[in-house]
This record gives C-alpha cells, structure tokens and sequence, in this order.
C-alpha cells in the first residue's frame, strides 16, 4: 500500500519551524528572557523529536518490520526527555540537534516515504538544527 503525502503537510510542517525561530529572535531582541525561551526551546524541541520516533512507531505497527525499527521509535522520546531533565541547556541543545540530524539519516535507510517527502524532512531538519546553533549563541 503506498501512501501520499497530505496537502496540508508542507505548510503545517513550515508553521511547526515557527517556536524553533521564534524563541530565539525574541530573546535575541530582549521580548523574552532568556532562560524562558531556551527552556521553551528545549522543551518544543522535546516534544518534535518525540513526534519524529512516533514515525517510526507508526511504520512498525503497519509494516511490522524488523523489531529493531519498534524498538528505536522510542530512543528519540528517551534522548529528548534526558536531555530535557537531566542536560545544563547548552549541552542539551547540542544533544538535541544531533539526534535530529542522526534520527533524519536513520529515517533514510528505514522508511519508504510518500514522494515529497525527503525534501520537507531535509527542510524542517536543516532549519531547526541552525536554530538549535542560533539558541545556543544567545
């Protein structure tokens, strides 16, 4: 069964990059402090992680593949709630970062994506990785 992308997601996935750049122009231009906007990065960049593992989640139950890919649906929700709770910010945003760039290659030996795809995951990636640098300056 191949799937196709909704309309929708391109644009929906563009206003999801929106806290990424948001946080930290605003604390850049001093509309919010920085503590607060780098906890809200961190915890928004948390929760996109969590939903990128729910991806693979999502494929292991409908192609019931190697259990591996089940069992590494939920490594990004781990990573994300450690690096969260347990990480000082500057090492979690690079924690962060990371396993976005890592978890964007892992989807590309795994999943059998709809057309379209690659290049809105590459985008959104690319963008909040140089956020995550762009927080970590501020």
């Amino acid at each position: 069964m191949r799937f196709t992308m909704h309309p929708h997601a391109h644009w929906l996935g563009v206003a999801g990059l929106t806290p990424f750049w948001g946080l930290p122009l605003l604390a850049g231009l001093g509309l919010l402090g920085i503590e607060a906007a780098q906890s809200a990065f961190l915890a928004y960049s948390a929760v996109i992680l969590s939903f990128l593992g729910g991806i693979h989640w999502y494929a292991s139950v409908i192609a019931r593949p190697e259990p591996t890919q089940t069992y590494s649906a939920m490594l990004p929700s781990l990573i994300a709630w450690l690096a969260l709770v347990l990480l000082p910010t500057g090492f979690a945003l690079v924690v962060l970062a990371l396993s976005f760039v890592t978890l964007l290659i892992y989807d590309f030996r795994t999943l059998s994506p709809p057309p379209g795809y690659w290049n809105l995951r590459t985008t959104l990636t690319t963008v909040a990785v140089i956020c995550h640098g762009w927080m970590a300056l501020i």
